[in-house]
């Protein structure tokens, strides 16, 4: 994977409010255009850090700059084709509840660019409901929610969450400093962060990138990183790079790992829960087996997932109505845990 070399951003004294401050430009752009005062007076700096901040996202994005008078407009192309949205009382309602879940875990805690958004998004949409739905949709939040809940506490990782934003946003690579769980110790390397999610099968945030050091595509906990400075490099992200199809395909329980193809038997209960549930996209059924009631008693079942912990974490939660048909190697690994589980477990003789 290549780098161009492109003169570093000049330094900035809060990386994380000009990392919300260059999206906000983009939205207010989107809506109208704006003069050099107008946004200095908004994000309340001055007009020198406005103008360097513009002359940087012109040279990613499609701004022009008009003279108005005395002022000189600046405005995204295609601005003026955005119209609102007209949302009918249960789509307002679904915003709402929706953004109850996400708030649920964390994510709008985080100091990120659209924390403010989210706020004053509830505030327009509660205020163009009557009043009587507003008080219903109230107490409906009040029991809405989401069952992914952040195992950490991740307030203070936030400028490393809008630093990493900034740097995916703009293509920039990253000197990042980072503590490996496994063994505690931390190196440096160079990366080049593609996306920040938030992974609900650990209940983590992590950022996804190409690591220099392994020469792959690596998801890493941001509650790991111990420092990021830029390089003064940037780089290309592929176009048809998918956080969403790299996940399915490299990720599984939280865990990254290569793919693999995994065969399942299941049994009593858990084959009925696995004949209702998708727990993979790549899942697929091969066989089943029915009492006299029609009532199913086994499942065998395919899945393409991530190798590792998670994994083998996601199996052993079903046992004992779960068998690993293949790979070998993957049973007698699962064999061997539940032998030492066993020996911790027995009664000293």
């Amino acid at each position: 994977m290549t780098s161009k070399r492109r003169p570093p951003l000049p330094p900035d004294s809060n990386r994380g409010a000009l990392t919300e401050r260059v999206i906000q430009i983009l939205l207010l752009l989107v809506e109208r255009p704006h003069s050099q005062t107008e946004l200095a007076r908004h994000f309340q700096v001055n007009n020198v850090t406005i103008r360097r901040n513009l002359n940087e996202l012109m040279r990613y994005h499609s701004i022009t700059s008009e003279k108005s008078g005395r002022e000189v407009l600046y405005q995204y192309i295609g601005h003026a084709t955005f119209r609102p949205p007209s949302l009918t009382p249960g789509e307002l309602a679904t915003l709402i509840l929706a953004q109850q879940s996400i708030a649920s875990v964390g994510l709008s805690s985080l100091g990120s660019p659209f924390g403010n958004y989210s706020r004053s998004l509830l505030q327009k949409v509660r205020a163009s409901l009557p009043n009587a739905l507003q008080a219903k949709l109230e107490a409906l939040s009040s029991i809405f929610g989401s069952a992914a809940v952040p195992a950490k506490d991740y307030s203070r990782h936030g400028p490393f969450v809008d630093q990493l934003t900034n740097a995916a946003l703009l293509q920039r690579q990253l000197h990042m400093c980072y503590q490996a769980l496994h063994n505690g110790q931390s190196s440096e390397r160079i990366f080049e962060p593609y996306a920040v999610y938030f992974d609900p099968d650990g209940s983590t945030l992590k950022v996804v990138g190409y690591d220099h050091q392994r020469q792959k595509l690596i998801p890493f906990s941001i509650d790991h990183i111990l420092s990021l400075r830029e390089s003064g490099q940037t780089f290309e992200r592929p176009a048809d790079f998918s956080l969403a199809e790299f996940l399915a395909q490299n990720c599984f329980n939280g865990i990254h790992g290569e793919p693999l193809l995994v065969r399942l038997q299941l049994f009593g209960v858990t084959a009925r829960v696995f004949s209702e549930r998708t727990f993979h996209p790549s899942q697929r059924e091969i066989e089943r087996s029915v009492d006299a009631n029609g009532q199913i008693t086994s499942l065998v079942v395919d899945l393409t997932v991530a190798r590792g912990r998670g994994l083998e974490r996601f199996l052993l939660s079903w046992m004992p109505e779960i068998e690993v048909l293949s790979p070998a190697f993957l049973r007698d690994s699962l064999a061997e845990t539940l032998r030492r589980s066993i020996r911790l477990h027995d009664p000293p003789s």
